[in-house]
């Protein structure tokens, strides 16, 4: 239901100017997301070249679907933007992001942040629908944040309900890692630049029965997975049995935030098995040679991501192999008739 939150009175409200995102904004938005990540305690802090890379998302244009909030003295207090998947499978699904500066908070900008997100949505879902055939598809707004964000009651007030939750989980490399090891007859290689490819359409096959996913186009993987800066090739893992892909497994070494942090965590992306190769113990295996690789260049810990209700047992593979949650994010979602 529905929760009021109280609005700040026009005496107590600043006011701003807004425009479209421009590439020239990138740097003061890199700062305005580490003060928050710093402020809000998140998990993970970008370079500048991510927001180079995402500035050109094929999912969200920057002129139409992004706005930054500057203060009358013209400093960038809030950045909003709103993401579609082009030509979806499952549902239509308009992808909520909104960061607001600590100082600025609670002084209006919220709701004017969250009622711009929720009208440009629903024009992109239009648009998606028209235009990619997707009339039939369900649609709805959707934004995760973590547990603790301040900014929850006011997507409860305007009806964003909870629907999932995912925990962050990490592990230390200090202590014993299992032998796990993959079937004979599969073989394990380097996630190099030329299985870009087969690896994306093996993603997608494998995480098709999963709630929320959507299959990546070559652009859409490009931005996310294989062009990230802390992409690590030579720790991310492909099992091939024969000249098909089995499985995946993709890492990535969080620089920035260990740098801020003082610490050496390594960052399992995306673990993934075919259908017709699972219950072989294949994830396990991938997840314990990545312990060890991550662990041989001088890391402490991994950490990854997981979804509560994951069908697959996903959640109990990670307990099992030493993994303990540290903090919890929410999806909150709003249908769109």
């Amino acid at each position: 239901m529905p929760i009021s939150v109280a609005s700040p009175t026009l005496k107590e409200k600043q006011e701003y100017t807004t425009r479209e995102l421009r590439r020239e904004d990138l740097p003061e938005i890199l700062e305005l997301l580490h003060t928050v990540n710093r402020v809000d305690d998140n998990d993970y802090y970008q370079a500048l070249e991510d927001l180079e890379r995402e500035y050109a998302d094929p999912r969200s244009n920057p002129n139409t679907d992004a706005r930054i909030f500057r203060n009358l003295v013209g400093r960038l207090v809030a950045f909003a933007r709103v993401f579609v998947t082009r030509n979806p499978t499952k549902e239509n699904i308009a992808y909520l992001s909104c960061e607001i500066a600590p100082e600025a908070r609670a002084q209006g900008l919220e709701q004017e942040c969250i009622e711009w997100m929720e009208e440009r949505a629903a024009e992109c879902l239009a648009e998606t629908a028209q235009a990619d055939g997707a009339d039939a598809l369900p649609r709805a707004m959707r934004v995760d944040f973590p547990e603790t964000s301040p900014f929850r009651p006011f997507y409860q007030a305007r009806g964003f309900e909870s629907t999932r939750a995912s925990y962050s989980m990490a592990r230390a490399l200090h202590e014993p890692i299992p032998e796990n090891s993959l079937p004979p007859d599969l073989v394990l290689v380097e996630y190099t630049k030329d299985l870009d490819d087969a690896v994306r359409l093996a993603c997608n096959e494998a995480f098709r029965d999963h709630w929320g996913h959507q299959d990546a186009s070559s652009e859409t993987w490009e931005t996310g997975v294989s062009e990230v800066s802390d992409l690590r090739r030579d720790l991310s893992l492909v099992v091939m049995d024969g000249d098909e892909i089995a499985a995946f497994c993709i890492n990535y070494e969080n620089t920035v935030d260990n740098e801020l942090r003082g610490t050496k965590r390594g960052w399992i992306g995306i673990l993934g098995t075919r259908r017709q190769w699972r219950k072989r113990g294949i994830a396990s295996a991938l997840l314990a040679e990545s312990m060890r690789r991550f662990q041989s260049i001088g890391f402490d810990s991994v950490a990854l991501g997981v979804d509560t209700e994951n069908l697959s047992g996903a959640l109990a593979l990670y307990e099992n192999l030493g993994f303990k949650a540290y903090s919890t994010r929410v999806v909150m979602e709003k249908p769109v008739s």
